[in-house]
Parts: structure tokens; sequence; C-alpha cells
């Protein structure tokens, strides 16, 4: 009897065979990196054992754009206070981003429960927008996740496994350190990651809060000098063509950035989607609020 395999062949060279895939083949996807350094964080989770057997955890942000490690830090468990305290001490050295992106863990997301939890808020009052992945698709936080394989290859070929949460944190940041500074990283054409941190500007995230019902977009300004926000059509002027516009909007006003600086800001008419600036020159024009 000839094998499955054999007839498969046979059938498909023939033609009596329809390809219908059950997965998407891996050419398809479209890979996915932020533009600029802060222009997206990446945090995330991982599970650690010390040399007495007590379980602890590893908090980790890396930046999309560079790879840079901003920050590690061990904690007995990951909690939304711990996430935000992390969050933090990475500002601190890094500034703050535009976008901080995470799994649906709890300690970082309660949009699939239905409220806010601690990290959210405290990103919201910050002015970082808050994206969650999808569920069950870990290739979302793909980078961060690929960061942690590294950082436990790295403490497996340790001398021996720290004792104490503070010895752990010790050696993340001897890692952070390593990682950030003196090895190459394949991803990004072999240059460390503070090197990439450091061939552009980062983005300025001007840190207003984002209240409720708010939302915060990243645009490039077109050849007129107009950014698209659904359902509106703002014009900023013709002297920003080509540039990203970091744009604040709700259902009544836009505040308009461009490098960090305050372009625009204005009221929005609910029955008029062109929102013109009113110079004729066609320049940039500070509106006032109503």
């Amino acid at each position: 009897m000839p094998s499955v395999a054999t007839i498969w062949r046979i059938l498909v060279r023939r033609g009596f065979v329809v390809p219908e895939p059950r997965k998407r083949p891996k050419a398809s996807y479209r890979r996915f990196e932020a533009e600029r350094p802060n222009e997206c964080w990446q945090i995330d989770a991982t599970a650690y054992t010390l040399a007495n057997g007590s379980a602890v955890e590893i908090i980790n942000i890396i930046d999309d754009h560079s790879r840079l490690a901003v920050r590690s830090v061990a904690v007995r468990s990951t909690t939304s206070d711990a996430a935000w305290r992390a969050f933090s001490e990475g500002v601190r050295t890094w500034g703050l981003p535009w976008r901080c992106l995470s799994d649906n863990g709890l300690a970082f997301s309660g949009r699939l429960r239905g409220f806010e939890v601690v990290f959210e808020a405290n990103l919201r009052a910050a002015g970082v927008i808050k994206v969650d992945s999808k569920p069950y698709h870990p290739q979302t936080c793909g980078k961060v996740e690929r960061f942690q394989q590294t950082l436990k290859k790295w403490l497996r070929r340790r001398r021996r496994r720290p004792r104490s949460v503070a010895e752990l944190q010790t050696m993340l940041d001897m890692f952070c350190d390593h990682y950030n500074h003196h090895r190459p990283h394949r991803g990004i054409g072999r240059i460390t990651p503070h090197a990439r941190w450091s061939a552009s500007a980062p983005v300025v995230n001007a840190g207003v809060a984002i209240p409720a019902g708010q939302r915060r977009l990243r645009v490039i300004v077109d050849y007129r000098g107009v950014i698209n926000v659904m359902p509106w059509r703002l014009h900023l002027g013709v002297a920003y063509e080509g540039k990203h516009a970091d744009v604040v909007v709700d259902a009544t006003h836009a505040t308009v950035f461009v490098d960090g600086e305050l372009v625009r800001s204005v009221a929005l008419k609910a029955d008029q989607q062109y929102q013109g600036s009113g110079n004729k020159r066609g320049g940039p024009k500070q509106d006032r609020l109503a």
C-alpha cells in the first residue's frame, strides 16, 4: 500500500487538491517598528526563581524603535503599582514616551474586564497613550518577549543564581548596561541599542493629561498643510508639509504639536469637517479656545 504522503503528492500533482492553508504564510506578516525613539515602549513581565526556590518576577520595558532596555526591575509580584514604578524609573532616565504597549495582563490593562487599572490611569494622567495587544497574540509584543529570552539566557550563564531580589536587581542593572552599550543587536543592523537611540531625536511628549474619551493620534501633514483627524481635517500650514503632527482630540477640541511645540489649538465645529486656519496666507495660526 502506498503511504498517505505518496497519495497526497499524486493528488496535488494532478490538481485534485485545492490548497487551503490554515495559517497565513510568514511572508504575509508585516513587521512593525516605531520610527523614532520614545514613540512607543513595550512592557511585560516574566517569572524567575531565586536560588532558595522563591518565585519572583521581572518587569521589563524596551523602546520599540531602538530596542533599548529602558528598565528591568525585580519584584516579588507584578502589580499595577509595581509596573508604574518601573515605568516611572525609565522615564526619569529616558524621557516620557508617546505610547506604551502591553499585553492584557491585569497589572497593565483592565480593558477586557471593563475597568481601568492603576497603571492605565497613571499613563493617561501623564499624557501617554495606552495600547493593548490582541488576546492570545504575543507577536504584538514580540520585541519585549524576545528581550526576555535573551535576558534569561544571560542569567542562566552566571556562575550562581541570585539569592535575593536585591541581588537579582544588581544583575539586571549589569545586564541592561551590557545590552544597551556593548552588545550588537541583529534586529537593528548589528549596532547597539544605545547607538540606534542616539542616531535620531526622540519623540517629545508634552505630558498633557488625557481625559477619558480623548484620543491621541500621530499623523503626517500632507502637501496642502492639512492633517486628517477623522471626521475633521485641520489646516496647519504648508510650512509643516511632510512632518509628523501629534494630535490630542475629543468631541469638541483638538490640540496639535509638531516636534514638541504647540502648533494649533482649536474648538472643533461639529457641522464643519474642514477646520481652516483663518489665515489667508496659509500659514499656521493659533485659535482661541471657546
